[in-house]
């Protein structure tokens, strides 16, 4: 087992709550990730994960295929 890693993924285009519930819940249903939390504010989405099993492709590709832009 590959031990967790926390990232900062910026991402633009959140302008609400229900923005940041859309990325996190999308960030969350990539198998390997133990938490997401998105934060409109700080237009950026804070990801703990396995990267055994997923990578920050993906994640970024998860926020893009929710509606925003990873930066």
């Amino acid at each position: 087992m590959t031990a967790a890693q926390t990232a900062i993924v910026p991402v633009r285009g959140m302008h609400c709550g229900g923005c940041e519930r859309t990325v996190s819940h999308a960030v969350r249903g990539i198998p390997g990730v133990g938490s997401a939390r998105a934060d409109f504010v700080a237009e950026e989405v804070e990801v703990t994960f396995d990267p055994g099993q997923t990578d920050l492709d993906a994640i970024r590709a998860a926020v893009r295929d929710a509606g925003f832009t990873p930066a």
